[in-house]
């Protein structure tokens, strides 16, 4: 699904989450003190309150050591953090990724500069599981509402908020640590005074297993368009519905489809039926309950920048079909066919059942099935989860986009597909569905 309505029409968050993790002391002691003049202040105890005035800074050049790191650090910097999805283990390209968001609220009426963020894991004594500054901290942080051209993503306003975008991998499940702390590090105010930095409460890591979905299309050359990664544009979409920002697209994949001789199209592209992927038939990918569904909105023109309806938030899915599955899981399909939608509210589906055509209406740019799982019976309104795919095969990885249109892609001399299970298809994946 294109995304780039959503940032002109709903992209505003309110700041509504109570403060949880800000830990007030005196402004005069918000920064980090040289050891002499901790001592000086706070005698020789490490932590504690001395003369009303509470003690646990420790120096950033120690702060990664994990002799000086208490488990629970005060700190003067008000900043709100919030995780407001728990991450969820999901394999892929056959490692475990948790893919979740810190929003970072400021509570000060003066900016404030995100120097360092650490992830780390709930034990004790552990170094950071990563650690990002300078550019890598920048491309990670975005800042809802404001301009795009903000020259600097590591500050973050006065009585503004910004979102940390955060994939974390290991090698094998059993790698993955039951909880996960953050320790960010700010810009001293005072000259010369290092960095200051806190510590975020323990965030649980969900441990249920994804959800394993059958293909919800067949055959080959699919590609996996804004597929899971960490700078795709579903994973950075947040909508605002009904009061609640929510990333109902934090896993959603754009499935288009190649030919033969790998491009998208043939002959005129103004023509949907020229699109290798239009008219596939769309799957169920189990056994569910059809529970709400969407028809009659007219396809697109590839090649025109005006879509045949005003785009809004009851459009933007165009015609679309929703799953329960059961247990909280909602699958969404959009931008189908009009009048080639097969099923009705109420109806039971079957795994593999044709429910649909594929098509080019909604908030499209040309043929694709947007597929999706959320935990609530809505389009956007919900919290995307992650799911795995019981069965697929690699076929290869798009390395442009511009491939689809011209040039066309090929595989590698002598490669072979690779047969996966129980994973999810990352960005730009080309595969073949059984």
């Amino acid at each position: 699904m294109k995304n780039s309505w959503i940032w002109s029409i709903v992209f505003a968050l309110v700041m509504v989450s109570p403060v949880r993790c800000q830990l007030e002391v005196s402004s005069r002691d918000s920064h980090t003190f040289s050891a002499a003049a901790f001592k000086e202040r706070c005698g020789n105890t490490p932590r504690g309150n001395h003369g009303g005035r509470k003690c646990a800074w420790v120096k950033e050049d120690n702060a990664s050591n994990p002799q000086y790191v208490s488990a629970q650090l005060l700190s003067a910097i008000p900043i709100d953090i919030d995780i407001p999805v728990p991450p969820t283990p999901v394999k892929a390209n056959g490692k475990v990724h948790l893919l979740y968001e810190l929003h970072l609220t400021n509570f000060r009426s003066k900016d404030l500069e995100l120097t360092r963020l650490e992830v780390l894991a709930d034990r004790a004594n552990t170094l950071p599981l990563a650690s990002y500054t300078d550019t890598e901290l920048d491309s990670r942080l975005a800042h809802p509402g404001a301009p795009p051209n903000l020259s600097d993503q590591r500050i973050i306003g006065a009585g503004m908020r910004a979102i940390v975008f955060l994939e974390i991998t290991f090698g094998k499940d059993s790698e993955v640590p039951s909880a996960l702390r953050h320790r960010l590090f700010f810009k001293s105010d005072i000259q010369d005074g290092g960095a200051t930095f806190l510590e975020s409460p323990l965030v649980v890591i969900r441990r249920s297993r994804p959800l394993v979905v059958g293909p919800p299309l067949h055959g080959e050359g699919w590609v996996a368009l804004s597929g899971m990664s960490n700078t795709s544009l579903h994973r950075r979409t947040i909508v605002v519905v009904n009061g609640k920002a929510r990333i109902g697209q934090r896993f959603a994949t754009d499935w288009t489809r190649i030919g033969a001789d790998g491009v998208a199209f043939h002959g005129d592209p103004s023509k949907n039926a020229n699109w290798s992927a239009y008219g596939a038939e769309v799957l169920a990918v189990a056994n569910a309950t059809v529970v709400d569904l969407k028809d009659g909105i007219p396809e697109n023109d590839p090649t025109s920048d005006h879509k045949a309806v005003s785009i809004t938030l009851d459009t933007v899915g165009g015609n679309y079909i929703i799953l329960d599955l059961g247990n909280a899981y909602f699958v969404f399909y959009a931008h189908l066919q009009p009048n080639a939608i097969r099923v009705k509210i109420g109806d039971r589906v079957r795994r593999g059942q044709v429910i649909a055509l594929l098509g080019d209406s909604g908030n499209s740019d040309a043929p694709h099935l947007h597929f999706h799982v959320t935990d609530g019976n809505s389009p956007l309104g919900a919290e995307g989860v992650p799911y795995v795919l019981d069965a697929f095969e690699m076929q290869g990885t798009l390395p442009s986009k511009q491939l689809l249109i011209k040039g066309g892609w090929t595989a590698e001399p002598g490669s072979a597909t690779d047969r996966r299970t129980l994973e999810m298809p990352t960005e730009n994946a080309i595969v073949r569905f059984p």
